[in-house]
Order: C-alpha cells, then sequence, then structure tokens
C-alpha cells in the first residue's frame, strides 16, 4: 500500500504473529538509543522456526555487527553486545487470550515507569495494560543512566 513517498505492508509469520514492512525515508535509529525501542520480544510457538523464517525474510543473518545466540527455549539477537531481539516460546496459536497468542512486545525504556503506566493509561486509546486500540502490546522498562 502507498503512504505518503513510500509503501507499507502488513504481514504474519507462520504462527500469526504480525509485523510490517516500510519501504521509503525513514529517520536514522539504532534499538536502545532516543525514542527507539529498546528492544523487541517475539512470543512464539516455535523459536527456532521463528530465528530462521525472520533471518530469511529480513536477511539478518547479513548483518556484520549482529551475534546470534541459540539457548535452551530462546534466541537472542545482540548488537554491539546488548540484546535488541528476544524470539521465546510460549505462545498459543489458539488462545482466545491476545496476551497468549504468538505476538510481538515492543519494549521502551523509561526513567519513571510509574508516571508512564499513568501517562500511557490516561491517554486516548490505552487500556490499563497498555494495549494499543489495534491489539498492538508494548512494555516499558527502567531506564538505567
Amino acid at each position: 500500500m502507498v503512504v505518503g513517498d513510500g509503501r507499507v505492508g502488513l504481514a504474519a509469520d507462520r504462527d500469526g504473529a504480525t509485523f510490517g514492512f516500510w519501504e521509503g525515508h525513514t529517520l536514522a535509529w539504532s534499538p536502545g538509543e532516543g525514542q527507539a525501542p529498546t528492544r523487541l520480544d517475539l512470543q512464539t510457538r516455535d523459536v527456532f522456526d521463528a530465528a530462521v523464517f525472520y533471518g530469511e525474510v529480513l536477511g539478518c543473518a547479513e548483518e556484520q555487527d549482529i551475534d546470534i545466540d541459540y539457548r535452551k527455549d530462546h534466541v537472542l539477537v545482540k548488537l554491539g553486545g546488548r540484546v535488541i531481539l528476544s524470539l521465546r516460546g510460549g505462545g498459543v496459536q489458539t488462545s482466545p487470550l491476545a496476551h497468549l497468542r504468538p505476538r510481538w512486545l515492543v519494549n521502551f525504556a523509561v526513567d519513571d515507569v510509574e508516571r508512564a503506566v499513568t501517562a500511557a493509561t490516561r491517554a486516548k486509546g490505552f487500556t490499563r495494560t497498555l494495549q494499543a486500540p489495534d491489539g498492538g502490546v508494548f512494555t516499558l522498562a527502567h531506564h538505567e543512566p
């Protein structure tokens, strides 16, 4: 779909976790810097299948600074020694509860978690579980200077 000077696409992986693509001009950002997310987490049914899928789709293995750490029940993707992506098991495709289905979580660092939660819950469109109107879920973590 054409949006402004670029194109956007929305897709789902084999377990049903949705993700998007953007082609066009973007601002430079790096995970954990400025207002960019500190880490992305995928809860999925099959961690290793998801790692292969996203590696092929996004070409992650071609990046020079990326290290991939395969653990017993999850995969950690590191950039410059810092975890920027975590793939974990436990997703249930048929669960009626959104927080149990395969999904991506976006993590932002904040200076004051309680203040950020209060501000997010007061903002139009957010519920107390920090779930956006479109169903997206995100978390807040204390930012260590």
